[in-house]
């Protein structure tokens, strides 16, 4: 007569995993997600805002190569100490009568260089400087010393007060520094190694 073998004593019947343990590693799963997608964006906002800075700085510089090139290269300027958004900021007419005027947009996050030939009201060229965020721009004339400052705006649109920042539009915008920029030219420097035409002076 053969016996039936004993069950082995200590050992558990398998089981199946419980609703609960279920819905525990889901959170799990779910906070690992959520954590790795905020840090992402974080990672990937950081950049954009990098990408930002970075193409305000060349901005900057081209501004000032050409309007300094443009102050020396001019015979005589008319300006506004503050010009409205969307005006004219200050005009140079060269030797050859054409004109070049430099303009702050409404929206004020762009500065407009435009050329015009002589008699013509039309631009026959365009160069555009766009910014990140809005900034206040200002163009003085002192004799031959010309100056060009963008920074920040205040309360009434114009250039703040060093320290002045007016409040952000936007919470990205509060993380963004406005363009900060300081240009001083001579006007006509390079007109002074040219010959001076008949009935002219040197300037």
């Amino acid at each position: 007569m053969k016996t039936m073998p004993r069950p082995i004593s200590g050992r558990r019947p398998p089981r199946g995993i419980s609703l609960i343990e279920l819905l525990m590693a889901m959170g799990g799963v779910s906070l690992v997600i959520t954590s790795s997608a905020m840090l992402l964006h974080g990672v990937m906002r950081a950049q954009s805002e990098s990408r930002r800075f970075f193409d305000d700085e060349r901005t900057s510089a081209r501004l000032a190569r050409q309007f300094r090139a443009d102050v020396h290269a001019a015979a005589q300027v008319g300006a506004q100490v503050a010009a409205p958004a969307g005006e004219r900021l200050v005009a140079f007419t060269l030797p050859d009568g054409q004109t070049i005027e430099y303009r702050h947009t409404a929206d004020r996050r762009q500065i407009q260089r435009r050329l015009l030939a002589a008699g013509n009201p039309t631009p026959t060229g365009r160069e555009d400087y766009p910014f990140a965020s809005a900034c206040a721009a200002v163009v003085t004339v002192a004799e031959k010393q010309i100056h060009l400052e963008l920074g920040a705006e205040g309360a009434d649109g114009e250039l703040a007060p060093p320290g002045v920042v007016r409040p952000p539009r936007t919470p990205a915008e509060a993380k963004r520094k406005p363009p900060a920029l300081v240009v001083e030219a001579v006007l006509g420097r390079d007109l002074r190694f040219l010959p001076a035409r008949d009935g002219e002076a040197q300037p």
